[in-house]
């Protein structure tokens, strides 16, 4: 295989370190050295998003840990709002539409994002505390939500508030106790710079007594099981080991820089990108952009999936294209994590060099 950088919004360009930490040797998933393992990775997870309570670990991407909680905090007859601005706010409904379950849909335009003003409306009209999914960083638009707007009012109705946080956590600030988030969505392979393969669920302590509620059916990522194992520090089902050897080392890696430093850089860095791209003559997609990628809006005569592969041809970097409709107008440039000013410098130079021949 050819060797290329990932600029990607996920997964990322691990750094060395962490893969030299999922290269040792496997411990026993049932000894105490796991349990110790386990135990580590959730008090340094909770320093780093301020949780409230539980954390499950899934081994699986960012989607199961989605399917978990809708699985886990649904009832038949439930119906949820979905605020969607973005194919991953659309992925709410797939589940739900999975799960038989008709939720009540605010959706914007891409690269918009959902008003706050629009989530207390819908809230009005429900006659019982409910359910709001959404997305905190949209990487299909670059979009980054309100979420401690959506927390506020969520919090004035006696919502439960649920947020897919997968490609913001670690980028864009967010507070989850404080945020009023009940269940804060996320995964190893993005800001948090580990390998894919490890999802999580950070749950408040109402979160976990509404789960034992629940009616759908689940099995592998029934919750009440792994809530069972975790007074054991285990999970029910074998675990992706050496990702979580590269998790841990991931998270410790951001606390030694300190939380409120890794995320001014991601602003740093996504700021550089962003008076680069301008300077090209590119607009952004996004009216309110996250920190973890920029997302480029190609004009109509140049058709972003041919750029994204040429530039892995010629230079060995691999941008993103964009997603469903969006596929051929958009490039997206990922920098969450492993990146810093030089190294989006060069790619930076690469997108710029094939554009220019073909304005």
């Amino acid at each position: 295989m050819s060797r290329y950088t990932l600029f990607t919004p996920g997964p990322i360009d691990v750094p060395e370190e962490i893969l030299r930490e999922t290269a040792k040797p496997l411990c026993y998933h049932r000894e105490e050295k796991f349990g110790t393992l386990l135990s580590e990775i959730t008090d340094d997870l909770k320093r780093i998003i301020e949780g409230d309570d539980k954390i499950f670990f899934l081994t699986s991407s960012g989607t199961g840990a989605m399917e978990a909680a809708c699985s886990n905090v649904l009832s038949s007859g439930d119906k949820p709002i979905v605020a969607v601005c973005g194919k991953f706010g659309e992925r709410w409904l797939e589940l739900c539409t999975a799960y038989k379950i008709e939720p009540i849909i605010i959706k914007e335009e891409d690269g918009k994002c959902v008003k706050p003003e629009r989530i207390e409306e819908a809230l009005k009209k429900t006659n019982k505390p409910t359910v709001i999914f959404t997305t905190l960083t949209e990487t299909s638009t670059g979009a980054l939500n309100d979420m401690k707007s959506f927390g506020e009012i969520s919090d004035r109705f006696d919502a439960f508030f649920i947020v897919d946080g997968v490609a913001g956590i670690g980028a864009d600030f967010c507070q989850q106790k404080d945020w009023h988030i009940d269940m804060l969505i996320g995964a190893s392979q993005k800001a948090l710079m580990a390998p894919p393969g490890i999802s999580f669920i950070s749950t408040s302590r109402r979160m976990v007594e509404r789960i034992k509620k629940s009616d759908l059916p689940r099995y592998y990522f029934n919750l009440r099981l792994y809530e069972k194992f975790l007074t054991k520090h285990q999970t029910p089902f074998t675990p992706a080991i050496t990702i979580l050897y590269g998790f841990k080392r991931g998270l410790e890696m951001i606390l030694r820089t300190g939380v409120k430093k890794h995320l001014e850089h991601h602003s740093e860095v996504a700021h550089y990108v962003r008076q680069r791209i301008a300077k090209m003559g590119f607009e952004l997609l996004p009216d309110s952009p996250s920190n973890a990628l920029t997302v480029v809006k190609m004009p109509d005569h140049i058709d972003s999936t041919s750029v994204v592969q040429e530039i892995k041809e010629k230079h060995h970097i691999l941008f993103a294209d964009g997603q469903a409709h969006l596929k051929g107008t958009i490039i997206r440039i990922g920098h969450m994590g492993n990146y810093n000013v030089p190294k989006l410098g060069k790619a930076l130079d690469a997108l710029e060099e094939v554009l220019k021949h073909r304005r």
